[in-house]
């Protein structure tokens, strides 16, 4: 793996029974690109995203993120797999951003932000809430760290969620479909946040339906079907003049 890769992806395969859901996916990602995963429903997306953070283990093939392979250690010239607490302490390196907000109901915005580096990395209690207070700035939501999640939008939460994750000071962040559970109206204050994000050369996986997103903030655009990768390449020729009949037919129903 080159020094500027920050993820490399190699003959990745899932399956769930006798469904394949991913098969045989090589992929890579240079630090600092944001990579949208485009493409229907069932198509594999998702596990993909999972599997890169160990959410879902692979069946076969390996990954690799700034050159440590994931679930594995490698120790006298050959790789170890790792134990639940070293996939954890990986796993950690990594924001994820889901569909679902997933904010602890009990805590406030500020608290939900300070909980993992607290609790995970152990770090200094002021520093972390200091640095909390710079993240929830950062998303916009400053006067918000004292609100529960109960009295936030959809919007809002998912904003928190992005600051809890980028808490952890994560080598890169995934994102699954961030923005499908939110009203319409509500979609673009996220957006905004991730393309700021882009802006300050955060490296991004994301899977989304937004299309003018990833035309507009994506290096890099990756169209998988039926458990493949079926084209990539930027924006411009995969929106503008997809090469795949499969990225055509899916293009004209999302355009």
């Amino acid at each position: 793996m080159t020094a500027d890769k920050v993820l490399e992806v190699k003959n990745l395969h899932k399956y769930f029974g006798d469904n394949t859901v991913l098969s045989g996916i090589d992929f890579s990602m240079n630090r600092g690109d944001v990579v949208c995963l485009l493409g229907p429903s069932g198509s594999g997306k998702s596990t993909m995203l999972r599997c890169m953070n160990l959410l879902e283990k692979p069946d076969g093939g390996s990954i690799y993120v700034n050159g440590d392979r994931m679930g594995y250690e490698f120790k006298n010239n050959k790789y170890h797999e790792l134990n639940e607490n070293g996939i954890a302490r990986q796993r950690a390196r990594i924001g994820m951003v889901f569909q679902k907000f997933n904010l602890f109901p009990h805590m406030t915005a500020l608290e939900n932000v300070c909980v993992a580096p607290g609790w995970v990395k152990r770090e200094n209690k002021s520093d972390v809430v200091k640095n909390a207070h710079a993240l929830l700035k950062r998303v916009g939501l400053e006067n918000k760290s004292s609100h529960y999640p109960s009295q936030l939008s959809g919007g809002q939460q998912q904003r928190v969620a992005i600051a809890r994750a980028l808490a952890m000071n994560p080598e890169m962040m995934l994102f699954d479909e961030p923005t499908s559970a939110l009203d319409p109206e509500l979609v673009g204050e996220v957006l905004e946040v991730m393309k700021e994000l882009a802006r300050g050369g955060t490296s991004m996986v994301v899977v989304t339906h937004e299309i003018g997103f990833a035309r507009e903030v994506g290096d890099e655009i990756v169209f998988l079907d039926g458990g493949v990768i079926v084209e990539r390449g930027n924006p411009a020729e995969v929106l503008l003049n997809p090469k795949n009949i499969r990225t055509r037919d899916f293009l004209s129903q999302v355009l």
